[in-house]
């Protein structure tokens, strides 16, 4: 029994997969629109030679050949010589901010995905470009020489030749700091920006030292700022936590204290509220045995970007209204009586099975009254007549477009004269009776009549 149970349920699983409904999954074109790839520096200016530590900006043109629907996507992949710097999402617009397609990136596939918006739906012409910064991957480049990099292009790929140099730093570990700050954006929020400040690397002993902290343009404070002291070894001592906020000089300040063979770590976010092309803020620290030391640190911002363009539908033609006629000025081909009185019918106006007539208003009539009798809407009565208010006056003309065969079944019928033929011989007359004989009263005829009954009767008794 089991054994049955089990192979009907097998055969329930095999028929449900086949017979279930799949939902089919958008078309992606995948690289087909893109028509060239170009490598840049920052500034946009087309670069071949770089160092192996640049960062370098991939820029692509594209354009749609057929027709693509909302919700279609295309999609470019990063070639493996080449690190993302910045994982979000960005839109392409077009020069009046509307959205053509949304741009995602998924870090884990190395993959930028484009996906159309409704816009595609009623544009047509749609071309563009977009762009990603990238750096280079040093496990798969070959430095002080020419690199050969792939990109997807036209379903297919285009090489471009790069030649990458290495970077020597000349030797040596530095010397110790006093003020080291620097800054990046986050991987999956680039609005925010998370700064990092070292403070007395050289460990330098420093009486009641103070910590100032300026906040360049496009960026405000986000939470708290978090203080880590370490020994010389750089090992962790104790952690502080400590509020921060903006005096009016873009200013915060943190009290650190006396500095003996220790070093300070500060870190703090910032959240970006202005569009910029970089963000800069500055460290200083000073003590009672220290003149103020400072140092700038600048966030680039590395985020991708595109734009595109495409040609609107046709606008279509402004259907200019006739010009108004008053009803009293309306040209009348007659006069129709009707349940309602008599009622003008405009000449030449019958059109789609409707037609134009003109109601004289009478004592007691409304405008929701006289659209119920012509079974039309108040509204359509005031915009055929111009008609400001709900007010009628008696002995107003009203024009009104309504059914052609509700004006038949309102019609009054006229009445038909008849019209008869007299005829001689018994013949009926102009009245409809029989010829008369002389005498225009009815009794005679009655008794004749009677008379001519009563002899019958008589001659049936004696036979």
């Amino acid at each position: 029994m089991k054994k049955k149970w089990l192979i009907f349920a097998i055969i329930f699983l095999i028929a449900s997969g086949f017979l279930s409904p799949k939902a089919e999954a958008a078309t992606d074109y995948g690289s087909s629109f893109f028509t060239n790839v170009a490598l840049q520096n920052q500034n946009g200016d087309p670069v071949t030679n770089f160092k192996e530590n640049s960062k370098v900006r991939v820029a692509y043109d594209f354009v749609i050949t057929q027709p693509v629907v909302s919700g279609e996507t295309m999609t470019l992949t990063i070639p493996d010589q080449l690190k993302l710097i910045n994982f979000g999402g960005f839109p392409v617009n077009d020069a009046s901010g509307n959205t053509i397609a949304n741009a995602t990136i998924d870090p884990a596939t190395g993959t930028i995905t484009l996906t159309f918006t409704d816009y595609v739906n009623t544009h047509t012409n749609l071309s563009g470009s977009l762009f990603y910064n990238a750096t280079f991957n040093s496990k798969n480049i070959q430095t002080d020489q020419v690199n050969p990099i792939q990109f997807p292009v036209n379903n297919t790929t285009q090489t471009i030749n790069t030649y990458i140099s290495k970077v020597t730093t000349g030797g040596g570990t530095g010397s110790p700091t006093i003020v080291f700050k620097q800054g990046r954006m986050d991987d999956k929020d680039t609005s925010i920006i998370h700064w990092t400040v070292t403070l007395n690397n050289a460990l330098t002993p420093i009486d009641n030292a103070i910590y100032t902290d300026t906040l360049g343009t496009g960026q405000n404070l986000l939470g708290n700022a978090t203080i880590k002291y370490r020994d010389a070894n750089k090992k962790v001592l104790s952690t502080n936590v400590q509020p921060i906020a903006l005096d009016s000089n873009r200013n915060f300040e943190l009290t650190i204290g006396t500095l003996n063979n220790q070093s300070v770590v500060i870190t703090y976010d910032t959240k970006i509220t202005t569009k910029q092309k970089s963000y800069t803020n500055k460290a200083t620290l000073s003590g009672d045995n220290l003149d103020a030391v400072s140092r700038n640190a600048t966030v680039n911002d590395y985020g991708s970007g595109g734009q595109g363009t495409g040609t609107p539908p046709p606008t279509p033609p402004v259907k200019e209204e006739p010009p108004f006629i008053p009803a009293d000025k309306q040209p009348i081909e007659k006069i129709v009586e009707t349940d309602f009185g008599p009622i003008e019918v405009v000449k030449d106006s019958e059109q789609d099975g409707k037609i134009k007539v003109i109601y004289k208003v009478k004592s007691g009539d409304t405008l929701p009254g006289v659209a119920k009798k012509f079974d039309v809407t108040v509204a359509e009565i005031k915009d055929w007549n111009h008609l400001s208010s709900d007010n009628l006056q008696t002995g107003q003309k009203l024009q009104l477009t309504i059914e052609k065969t509700l004006l038949s079944k309102i019609t009054v019928p006229t009445p038909q004269k008849v019209t008869s033929t007299t005829r001689v011989d018994g013949a009926v007359n102009a009245s409809g009776t029989l010829p008369h004989t002389g005498d225009e009263s009815p009794l005679i005829p009655f008794l004749a009549g009677v008379s001519l009954v009563a002899i019958g009767l008589t001659f049936g008794r004696k036979n």
